[in-house]
């Protein structure tokens, strides 16, 4: 039995009990009367006026405390009825507005794949790397006349890219990549082939942010996550502070992205590849 029940239970056995103490009071003043004045009707109206006003004068408190009572009890129901609704419908709308929610966060999820599938050009020597996309000649506007071309060149997708550069430069066997300089790698995230994903992961903060419930937030960022993957939420949680640090004056909007994505990567630490840097 919940609570609420209990409650309501109590209260009925408490009304039950006023109106029997009512009526027993009522039953033993009638007695009273009738042992006392005897219960032979009279045909004198001045005593059926006496009559009444004597019963009227003691039944007339104690039916006034029962109607109050009974007034008390539903008002009070009334009003957790009322609570119920206004809860009914808040849940109700926000079951709507987290459906709407969901739809425009899945949206932006899906685009950020579609982004992290681009295959681009990975040029590379030990000090120097850079990633060409879609074929813009990045790569043949970097490399001089003076300067000697890089020797290792390779066609990589955008997060087979980010899984070697947030596994510390550990790079997998089917990666085939070398060790790298460390700062020129860390370049790459917020170079051009990424910036795509910066105004995403600002839409991603915010519609997460709007999301009041924890429950449904909580279902969200673990459906979320595993759509995205832990690399590519390690990357909007890289953008998201990198946005925080050169916003101006650190204003409230980046901080607000900042939280919502590093709450989206670090809720799930207890991930066996979820990887702390």
């Amino acid at each position: 039995m919940t609570e609420q029940k209990k409650t309501q239970k109590q209260e009925a056995d408490f009304i039950k009990l006023i109106i029997n103490i009512a009526v027993f009071v009522l039953l033993i003043v009638g007695a009273t009367f009738g042992i006392f004045f005897d219960f032979t009707p009279s045909k004198e109206l001045e005593t059926w006026v006496d009559t009444a006003t004597i019963f009227t004068g003691v039944a007339t408190p104690i039916l006034s405390t029962v109607s109050v009572f009974l007034l008390y009890f539903v008002w009070k129901d009334n009003r957790r009825e009322l609570a119920a609704t206004k809860q009914a419908l808040t849940e109700q709308s926000d079951t709507q507005s987290f459906s709407v929610i969901k739809d425009a966060v899945f949206d932006v999820a899906g685009e950020i794949k579609t982004e992290l599938n681009r295959t681009a050009l990975f040029a590379y020597d030990e000090k120097r790397c850079f990633l060409e996309l879609d074929n813009s000649n990045l790569y043949k506007s970097l490399v001089k006349e003076d300067d000697s071309e890089f020797v290792d060149k390779k066609n990589i997708k955008l997060d087979l890219f980010l899984e070697y550069y947030y596994e510390l430069f550990r790079p997998r066997d089917y990666i085939e990549l070398k060790p790298l300089n460390s700062n020129a790698l860390r370049q790459l995230i917020f170079s051009e082939p990424f910036d795509s994903c910066i105004d995403k992961t600002k839409m991603l903060g915010l519609f997460l942010s709007k999301v009041k419930s924890d429950e449904y937030k909580s279902i969200l960022k673990i459906t979320l996550f595993t759509k995205l993957g832990v690399y590519t939420c390690l990357l909007m949680t890289e953008i998201s502070h990198r946005l925080y640090h050169d916003s101006k004056y650190n204003d409230d909007t980046a901080l607000l992205v900042f939280r919502e994505v590093a709450e989206l990567t670090y809720s799930q630490r207890e991930v066996n590849h979820y990887l702390i840097l």
